[in-house]
């Protein structure tokens, strides 16, 4: 049996983020807004009475388990005019916190729209405070925090109304509750559970599409622009990055109640760019044991889902601060029917789907968001075997086995036609490029005419050379990306090679003595008793004439004193 892989605080916290593609997507619920103008002062002007009025009744799913309460815990109230639309939050809290050093732990109400297709999300802390995670902080005249002696406090914004398609908008409102320096829960309108996601959406077109509509009072042109989507351009130097494009696949599981237990389940692993991948992940008995005490005595499900990633591939600027956005890239993922086998059940099948989506890496302090998403299969088994939290947490622990095949589609909108079609193009490209590098091979021909015609002189040959190298290195840099061209370029070395030997060549000659030239002096063999003399023209030696003058000398006087003595006697 395979055991739950280790995993780091990092990734602990990275897997909070995680979205449930297969949930509904909640714009589907719309609320009509109601014609009127209100002061900002924090003061709830008579025409909210009469405005629309949305209880926040619903716990987050992530930070909650999703509980519908009996009461609401404070009311949004919405109005709007011709240019703006007016929001009164009234929260019921009177355990104020702001202890913590994360903002979105702080007692807070956050509201979020679009604006020119980009994600504003403003943050309104009871005690005045005011930050925005993405957009800019509104001018001090456009909200009011109030606080409200015994009972919580007030928030009031005037929103510009932007974005609108067919009279509506998009935006949401969440409730942060918070004590001791952590956030307990968050809150939502009825049916917008899964907006605990909603910080994650970046564009209408990225994931998390977990927002709601308002539909507007009075007649209000169309603002809203759609981008038209465009494969990416493909280029030289990044077609190969779409080609070793991966993306990660695994099961995961967590406990919703404190999310700590974060576990990958069985092993995942990376199928590439224009790729089916079979998974098969089996021996997952006993992986996930939960029990009253990880799930609020069984009222809150735990996690249990197939989580797909960008595998590292987007990355975060250097240095990147909480807040801050790096890589953006759409995904196109699909995946057959999941089969979910356990032992003791029937099976469970989850139909396939396609992900269809934009990533945008966000860093969060330690852990990343918008850079995944996840195919929940949670609901499908208690929807299809009957099953309550306690009946659920049961079947994880005789849990078996999980398959299906991903295949990921197309990258930026780059799928396996365009990819072709842009290699037909590319081969044309190659070897146009050829003819036009042709202008580099010519220096290198004229260089290599300049070192035959040197005749030897090592300065000629070296400024050749370095002619014949400028040259080659610029053909190989302006080649990058063609094949064709690149191997072409790079054949042009060896003419550069060539004139590199005729500089060694003439080097070596200029460095060898000639043929009738005597040896130096400091090549002359030492002065000793065993070394010959070097003979005279005659072929005698200085040396021996001097003996011999000597010799004859000696006996000359030799002869001498025997004729004296002989006198003597």
């Amino acid at each position: 049996m395979k055991r739950i892989l280790s995993v780091l605080v990092a990734a602990v916290m990275l897997c909070t983020a995680f979205t449930v593609v297969a949930s509904a997507k909640t714009a589907d619920i719309v609320h009509q807004s109601v014609e009127g103008t209100a002061t900002i002062d924090g003061v709830k002007d008579d025409a909210y009475a009469s405005g629309l009025i949305l209880p926040m009744v619903q716990k987050g799913n992530n930070n909650g388990g999703g509980e519908v309460l009996d009461e609401p815990i404070g009311n949004a109230y919405y109005l709007n005019d011709a240019e703006y639309v007016y929001v009164f939050v009234e929260v019921f809290d009177t355990t104020l916190d702001n202890t913590s050093a994360n903002n979105y732990e702080q007692d807070s109400v956050e509201l979020f729209y679009m604006a020119d297709n980009s994600k504003v999300q403003l943050r309104f802390c009871y005690d005045g405070n005011v930050s925005a995670d993405t957009g800019s902080v509104p001018a001090e005249e456009d909200y009011e925090i109030v606080a409200t002696e015994g009972t919580g406090y007030v928030v009031e914004f005037k929103m510009p109304i932007t974005d609108v398609l067919n009279n509506q908008i998009e935006t949401t409102v969440q409730i942060n509750y918070c004590a001791d320096g952590v956030r307990s829960h968050t809150t939502y309108i009825l049916g917008n559970g899964d907006a605990d996601d909603a910080y994650q959406r970046s564009t209408r077109q990225a994931d998390y599409d977990v927002w709601w509509t308002l539909a507007l009072a009075g007649d209000h042109a169309d603002t809203r622009v759609d981008p038209v989507p465009e494969p990416m351009e493909l280029k030289p130097n990044n077609y190969n990055d779409v080609l070793n494009n991966t993306i990660f696949v695994q099961l995961y599981t967590q406990n919703r109640v404190d999310w700590s237990g974060w576990a990958s389940i069985g092993t995942g692993s990376a199928t590439n760019w224009n790729t089916s991948t079979d998974y098969l992940w089996e021996g997952l008995a006993m992986l996930m044991n939960y029990d009253g005490s990880t799930t609020a005595e069984y009222t809150v499900d735990p996690v249990f889902s197939m989580q797909i990633n960008d595998n590292g591939w987007l990355k975060l600027p250097e240095g990147a601060e909480v807040g801050t956005t790096g890589d953006k890239a759409d995904y196109v993922i699909t995946y057959t029917d999941i089969t979910i086998k356990a032992e003791g059940y029937a099976d469970v099948i989850v139909p396939g789907g396609t992900i269809d989506t934009t990533w945008e890496i966000k860093e969060e302090g330690g852990w990343t968001s918008g850079n995944n998403s996840a195919v929940d299969l949670v609901a499908p088994i208690k929807a299809q075997l009957g099953l309550d939290t306690a009946g659920l947490c049961e079947y994880l622990k005789n849990l078996t086995s999980v398959s299906t095949n991903v295949t990921y589609v197309s990258y930026n909108l780059v799928d396996g036609a365009v990819m072709d079609a842009y290699l037909v193009q590319l081969d044309a490209e190659d070897e146009a490029k050829i003819t036009e590098l042709q202008e580099y091979a010519d220096k290198v021909n004229a260089a290599l005419d300049a070192a035959n015609a040197a005749n030897g002189d090592v300065a000629a040959l070296e400024a050749a050379a370095d002619d014949a190298q400028k040259a080659v290195n610029r053909a190989i840099k302006e080649a990058e990306g063609y094949t064709k061209a690149t191997e072409w370029a790079n054949g042009l070395q060896a003419t550069v090679d060539q004139i590199n030997t005729m500089i060694e060549d003439a080097k070596a000659a200029a460095e060898a003595p000639a043929e009738d030239e005597a040896p130096a002096d400091d090549e002359a063999p030492a002065d000793d008793a065993t070394t010959e003399a070097p003979a005279t023209e005659e072929g005698g030696s200085a040396t021996g004439i001097i003996i011999a003058i000597v010799a004859v000398v000696v006996v000359a006087v030799v002869a001498v004193v025997a004729f004296l003595s002989k006198k003597k006697k």
